[in-house]
């Protein structure tokens, strides 16, 4: 008689902290690292002299073809599944904040690669975007509701919405300011990314009915979430183009499990249980965030190009 994969005890079922929270350690270096990767080589690629970096499909191909390109996807494609295991093992308000060590890493790497110590403000930066996001990420954990609820309408809407919301995000990325391109190329990618996280959940419910092959909501959600990972992907290797690695990582830690929980909270009812102090510490958390990525951007060495070109970046203006 064939023994199942998966058994009550098999150890993929059973919580072990501890191991989670040294998975996603290794998985979040493995990220910062896939994405470090592939920066260096859209570096590569495009003319960092240029006013707009933006890859063309013929740049887009030859890095498709980029054996150290592809290097560093297959390495982010490794930590996802670390990702994965880590939540099978633990609680997501355990797994999700220690996903946020991936912006530290990058920080890290990039200054061993490019020669330059990180400084008080870049750190403190850093923080800011660590601490918000892990608060943020515990309360909305804290009070989801257990039972999700799948109402076809305000889904495709929301949907519709988050895809018109990235769309602007990379219309200011091409067109826009070039000290801003790079974010807002990144958090375009990641709403989309985290659009995709929202949607993995609904079609795990959809999938669990036995008709869901035949139910025609399944195959209207279905071409959504391939195309969040297509678009996603290519805005951000635009962000790569445009910025350091460790600002679009930061923007993508931030933006993507936002837009997931948003999602989850407001259109799949999880947030039934959240009360109006909660939804407030949230918010403060999540504007926080953002500011962190900000002040990171200004005080990264590259955006001393900016200054010595007389367009010092005005963070406070920014987020006017």
């Amino acid at each position: 008689m064939p023994i199942p994969l998966f058994t009550p005890s098999s150890a993929l079922t059973q919580q072990n902290i501890p191991l989670a929270i040294t998975i996603m350690v290794v998985g979040s270096f493995l990220f910062a690292t896939g994405a470090t990767i592939q920066h260096l080589q859209v570096g590569g690629t495009v003319d960092t002299t240029a006013e707009n970096r933006q890859l063309s499909l013929r740049q887009i191909g030859s890095l498709i073809t980029n054996p150290r390109w592809v290097l560093g996807l297959a390495i982010l494609i490794t930590g996802s599944t670390a990702h994965i295991f880590a939540l099978m093992l633990a609680p997501v308000t355990v797994v999700q904040p220690v996903g946020i060590l991936a912006v530290p890493w990058s920080v890290l790497l990039a200054s061993r690669i490019h020669k330059f110590t990180p400084t008080r403000q870049v750190w403190g930066a850093v923080a800011i975007t660590v601490v918000s996001v892990v608060v943020f990420t515990v309360m909305a954990a804290s009070t989801a509701a257990h039972t999700i609820e799948l109402p076809h309408n305000d889904i495709i809407i929301a949907c519709v919405f988050v895809y018109l919301v990235g769309v602007l995000l990379a219309a200011l990325g091409s067109q826009g300011p070039q000290r801003y391109r790079a974010i807002m190329w990144a958090s375009a990618g990641s709403f989309y990314y985290g659009l995709s996280s929202a949607l993995i959940k609904v079609i795990t419910e959809l999938i669990k009915r036995e008709d869901f092959l035949v139910d025609p909501f399944f195959w209207t959600i279905f071409p959504f979430f391939v195309a969040t990972y297509g678009v996603g992907g290519w805005m951000i290797q635009q962000a790569y183009a445009n910025g350091p690695a460790e600002i679009v990582v930061g923007s993508m830690t931030t933006t993507d499990p936002m837009v997931a929980v948003g999602f989850g909270l407001i259109v799949l009812g999880e947030g039934v249980n959240i009360t109006p102090v909660a939804a407030a510490i949230m918010l403060v958390a999540a504007v926080t965030a953002v500011r962190g990525v900000f002040i990171l951007s200004k005080h990264h060495p590259e955006a001393g190009n900016y200054r010595r070109q007389g367009n010092e970046w005005d963070v406070d203006q920014a987020l006017v």
